[in-house]
């Protein structure tokens, strides 16, 4: 009776602590939260909303231990989930890098508006440039129906400008790999991953400013 009596004193105490905001340690498990997750996404340095484009996206649940994590965002208008963030820890430095993609397409050099190198392809209705840019290798891909409204290379200079003003690829990774789409996509096809040792941080999302801002704000926690 007396055991019972302490493990319903530890829970309650535990309650407490959690709704009062008191911080985890690094090693303890996160808790898997609806609606407010401020305690949790802190422990992670990403953030708890992003506002895009006119619509809003808020952490919804985060599931894991502070090494393997996982928060899923959805959108405030229709709750659909949005864009996801996660973290993981592998048994080596290479198993972590070969999870980070960094491939490139090749095809015809171009020169962005900044005055980086890229390569431009065609590929089944879409442009592919990719291009080197400090520790990261970054991909945009224009959709061939929006030619008219915006130029690739238009569009890739844009995505570079914004990454640097978001400190996204000058910030100095083992591997990093940016994959970003002119449009906004039906699925989580925006992708900023990133390698630091053991570490593989993902970032998915249906739109590249999502995916910028949440990248930007876990990026700067990994200092």
């Amino acid at each position: 009776m007396l055991r019972k009596q302490k493990l319903i004193t530890a829970v309650a105490t535990l309650a407490i602590c959690v709704g009062a905001g008191v911080g985890l340690s690094k090693a303890a498990s996160l808790i898997s939260v609806q609606g407010d997750s401020a305690t949790s996404t802190t422990q992670l340095s990403v953030p708890t909303k992003v506002d895009s484009d006119g619509s809003t996206a808020k952490a919804s649940s985060v599931s894991g231990t502070n090494a393997n994590a996982k928060v899923t965002y959805k959108t405030t208008d229709d709750n659909d989930t949005t864009a996801t963030y996660q973290q993981q820890t592998k048994s080596s430095t290479d198993k972590a890098a070969s999870d980070v993609s960094a491939a490139t397409h090749g095809g015809q050099a171009v020169t962005l508006s900044n005055g980086t190198k890229a390569e431009e392809q065609g590929v089944m209705g879409h442009v592919i440039l990719n291009w080197k840019q400090g520790d990261w290798t970054v991909t945009t891909v224009t959709d061939t129906s929006t030619l008219a409204h915006s130029a690739p290379s238009t569009v890739a200079s844009t995505v570079s400008n914004q990454l640097k003003k978001n400190n996204i690829t000058n910030q100095d990774v083992d591997k990093g790999a940016v994959t970003v789409y002119d449009t906004a996509q039906d699925s989580q096809a925006n992708q900023i991953s990133w390698q630091n040792n053991k570490k593989v941080s993902t970032v998915s999302s249906q739109t590249s400013d999502t995916a910028l801002q949440i990248a930007k704000s876990a990026l700067k926690g990994d200092k």
